[in-house]
């Protein structure tokens, strides 16, 4: 009994001498930029997007203007222009295009700073035929079944329709990642869009790099993926990028098509 005591009051000391922590949001914040890129095979699709890591998640990211971006094959170079419209987005020229099985490299100078990546461009596999089928809770609505691919990969849908005299449009994703982890074993399912008859349905696939692929399993597994049975203490995300710089530049082959609901 009197260890039993003992044990109590060290637990209640403890207690007591514990001192509340204080978080600074304002600190310095490091790596010192964020980069997301993509180069693909297809032109219109190639773009890269510089930003300001924030610890405050209430505000918004500081976009990084007037910096020096070139894409490069080892042979030729391409410096990008920043859209006008958009501060922070860098385009190349619209003609611009990537080769399967190439090596290609991302050079960024952010006044004294310099940060690189290289990606390589891996082929894509061909997209499945589009199943859809009647919504059960909606008379006259269809959803699209999200089929998985051949080899890692992950596809942009974009879809569009008409619904009381007004133009809707959504945007959603789907992951093939050949890499298994518990998370993913237990990811949660992805919210199925419906819309009507009518409805255009363009689909964007594009491959993965093993890189690439370990970049976005790392990110859905601190996004989306977070708060399985078996979750994962929080981890600093894979990146190609170096000199403290996060995010990801990739190399990517697409294939597109489109489909009309009837």
């Amino acid at each position: 009994m009197r260890s039993f005591i003992i044990i109590i009051l060290l637990f209640f000391i403890s207690v007591s001498c514990e001192e509340p922590v204080s978080w600074t949001l304002d600190d310095p914040v490091t790596p010192r930029l964020v980069v997301e890129g993509m180069l693909t095979n297809r032109p219109g699709l190639n773009y890269v997007r510089l930003s300001l890591p924030v610890k405050n998640p209430n505000r918004e990211p500081g976009t990084v203007n007037n910096a020096i971006v070139i894409l490069s094959d080892g042979e030729n170079y391409h410096q990008l222009t920043q859209a006008p419209e958009e501060p922070g987005l860098y385009l190349p020229d619209p003609s611009l295009s990537g080769v399967v099985n190439s090596v290609y490299w991302l050079y960024i100078a952010v006044g004294e700073y310099e940060f690189r990546a290289a990606a390589y461009m891996v082929p894509v596999t061909p997209i499945k035929d589009l199943v859809f089928y009647k919504d059960g809770e909606k008379a006259g609505y269809y959803r699209i079944y999200q089929r998985e691919s051949n080899a890692p990969s992950f596809i942009e849908y974009n879809v569009e329709w008409e619904e009381n005299n007004q133009t809707e449009k959504s945007v959603f994703y789907s992951y093939t990642l050949s890499t298994i982890d518990v998370n993913q074993l237990f990811k949660p399912a992805v919210e199925n869009l419906s819309f009507p008859a009518g409805a255009r349905v363009i689909r964007t696939k594009y491959s993965l790099s093993p890189d690439h692929e370990r970049f976005l399993r790392s990110l859905l597994s601190e996004t989306d993926w977070r708060g399985g049975w078996f979750d994962v203490m929080h981890g600093n995300l894979h990146t190609n990028l170096n000199n403290g710089a996060v995010g990801f530049f990739a190399a990517c082959s697409v294939v597109q098509d489109t489909t009309y609901i009837e």
